[in-house]
């Protein structure tokens, strides 16, 4: 790796895993150096109606994806949430509810550089994910009380970066990611505390499990494809590859589309909406 390359790897390194300040969306907009813009419109990703623009990664899976009004804990188990009207309205609430064991969904549309805006809710136990272009994860799970957070906790930049401050909210109370992602750099501030700022998502570090799993997986890829992680005081840390966190579509880092995941437990979101970033006119 040349030189500079190997100090914008560490140096985002550095600020995506050991940020933890507050810093408001917009203040967090602007990447040092960089050429683009965005838009100046946001647009809605969910019409609040039905699931018009959207479509399913596994269009044999059971039905789960349902509109209401809202949701709230299943009084009768925690672990489930119950929609609330029918929606139609502004706010409408997009309900992966029964077991949540149906299919992701994902965005017809495809995307390179954007902002996002996602507002969730989990009941006890459960997990979803957000995934930019098709790839990249951003965990949602019930983390509520976690100590220390994991690779796998709300707010992972799934097995690559992890929050060092734990801000998830109770189950069925409604939390926020504001995320951008222009080129490798991803900025994402969670309930209105940055998480990482411009973390290139091609670096990180993951523990001796996902490390194993992913040398295997590893096994037959392109070279950019594989990973190239060295291990340093029990964490194992360097490069992922080109292509994206687990389960997330196969292949290398290109525009994709924004991807809910819907086969893993009960989830809700409401407020979707993306602000393409385009490049700067002259």
């Amino acid at each position: 790796m040349p030189e500079l390359t190997r100090r914008s790897a560490l140096t985002a390194l550095t600020f995506g895993l050991g940020l933890g300040g507050s810093l408001p969306f917009g203040a967090s907009s602007s990447f040092a150096g960089d050429d683009r813009e965005p838009t100046e419109g946001w647009q809605p990703l969910f019409n609040g109606k039905d699931l018009t623009g959207w479509t399913d990664r596994n269009p044999r899976a059971k039905r789960v994806w349902v509109v209401c009004d809202d949701v709230k804990l299943d009084p009768a188990n925690p672990a489930r949430l119950l929609p609330v009207g029918r929606g139609g309205g502004p706010g409408a609430v997009l309900l992966c509810g029964d077991d949540g064991r149906g299919t992701d969904i994902m965005t017809a549309e495809k995307f390179t550089d954007y902002e996002l805006h996602v507002e969730f809710t989990v009941p006890k136990g459960s997990n979803s994910g957000v995934y930019n272009r098709g790839l990249f994860e951003i965990q949602v799970f019930d983390s509520y009380g976690v100590e220390q957070p994991s690779f796998h906790d709300c707010g992972a930049l799934y097995e690559r970066a992890f929050p060092k401050e734990n801000l998830a909210k109770p189950p069925g109370v409604w939390q926020s990611f504001d995320i951008k992602l222009v080129g490798k750099s991803l900025t994402l501030v969670w309930n209105g505390k940055t998480i990482y700022l411009n973390h290139d998502v091609r670096y990180g570090e993951t523990d001796r499990a996902a490390f194993e799993r992913l040398t295997q997986e590893s096994i037959g890829k392109p070279p950019e494809l594989q990973v190239k992680l060295r291990e340093e005081k029990g964490k194992f840390v360097g490069s992922f590859g080109e292509g994206g966190t687990r389960a997330g579509l196969d292949g290398p880092d290109r525009p994709g589309p924004i991807l809910l995941q819907g086969d893993h437990g009960p989830v809700a979101y409401r407020n979707l909406r993306i602000r393409p970033i385009v490049a700067k006119k002259d």
